[in-house]
């Protein structure tokens, strides 16, 4: 195997090593391809939680205040995102947040005004979900933190077909502290409106307030002095007045895995040609230099020196060669299809035809004035 193919399978390698390790993370965290949640045994959260921790959470912490957002979306999923005003009463430094959520839920988040906030996350047979929050600060005596959960549930919507066909969506929520204040806000799909029917009340309990806004349904209730594992029931009951036809976007990973394999290849074989061109080129054109006698060499320059192209009576007055000592080196060197004479007038016309004896006229002409 010649050096120069070593080199472009080495290069090659590489950067296809290199496509792989750009493509790689995109997998990783890529939701189509793999899951972010991360299962965990069951002692796992007795090692990451102090004992102490939820006797704690109840006697120190109060909300006071817990805003519910409930968003009902097209394909029936409903996304959640509670906010939360967290207070301290007691002279321990809080450093979690235990939230536990009796739901299948998926896509799980938390964060606070600065950024996203590290949580762990553990199903239990008995509790459900237990959302393990670490704060960003330990929150002290009498401070407050604000910070926000969101987490998606599936197949919380059901179709009723009869006597009337309608859409209903039974919420209820176990509050997790103390809570001053409770706000819940439900948002229906689009182009939604409230049942019409009378029995069963399209929303149940009477809210505080109803709005339309953008074609979406929005119903608040607040409330104030919820104690803590006090249960609420939400009833809502709604219609689709017309279907909302999204196109989604194309899922564009496969062709950039594609596209960024390729440009692997194509960088890897533009940093050969480059390294071929200013260094294995010369090197291989030395080679086959060496391979020439210095007389062969010596007409080889005189032609360079003319621009790769020259004739038989100049090369004779560069060299101080004879014709008849000229014409037979040319002739060995067009065996060896180093160059090809034409006939040109009175003389012959020599033009070199290997690129591998070309050089630059300047070069060769400085050298040959030293």
């Amino acid at each position: 195997m010649s050096y120069s193919l070593k080199s472009f399978l080495s290069i090659f390698t590489m950067f296809s090593l290199i496509s792989l390790m750009l493509i790689y993370p995109i997998l990783k965290t890529n939701p189509q391809i793999s899951s972010e949640i991360k299962s965990q045994d069951k002692n796992s959260l007795e090692n990451i939680i102090p004992q102490n921790i939820f006797s704690n959470s109840v006697e120190n912490e109060t909300l006071l205040v817990h805003n519910m957002e409930v968003k009902v979306r097209q394909d029936n999923s409903i996304k959640i995102t509670s906010q939360f005003i967290l207070a301290n009463n007691g002279t321990e430094p809080l450093e979690y947040f235990i939230f536990e959520i009796n739901k299948n839920i998926s896509s799980v988040f938390s964060y606070d005004p600065l950024s996203f906030l590290p949580f762990s996350w553990e199903v239990n047979p008995t509790l459900g979900n237990i959302i393990n929050i670490t704060m960003r600060y330990p929150l002290l005596q009498n401070d407050i933190y604000v910070f926000s959960i969101s987490y998606e549930i599936e197949d919380a919507v059901y179709y009723v077909e009869l006597p009337e066909e309608y859409y209903g969506f039974d919420f209820d929520t176990t509050h997790p502290r103390e809570t001053n204040a409770f706000n819940l806000e439900i948002l229906l799909p689009m182009y939604s409106k409230l049942s019409e029917q009378s029995l069963p009340a399209p929303v149940y309990p009477s809210p505080n307030k109803i709005t339309t806004e953008d074609n979406v349904v929005k119903i608040v209730w607040n409330s104030e002095n919820r104690d803590l594992g006090e249960n609420d029931v939400y009833l809502v009951r709604y219609i689709i007045l017309a279907i909302l036809v999204t196109t989604s976007l194309p899922n564009l990973l496969p062709l950039y895995i594609v596209f960024t394999f390729l440009g692997g290849i194509l960088l890897s074989l533009l940093v050969f040609f480059l390294i071929y061109y200013y260094k294995l080129k010369p090197v291989e054109s030395g080679l086959v230099s060496s391979l020439l006698s210095d007389t062969e060499q010596e007409i080889i320059k005189a032609i360079n020196i003319d621009g790769g192209v020259s004739t038989q009576r100049r090369i004779c007055d560069k060299t101080g060669y004879s014709k008849s000592k000229v014409s037979q080196i040319l002739s060995k060197l067009e065996e060896k299809s180093v160059l090809k004479r034409e006939r040109w007038g009175r003389t012959n016309k020599v033009t070199i035809t290997n690129p591998s004896f070309k050089t630059s006229s300047n070069v060769e002409l400085q050298k040959k004035e030293q």
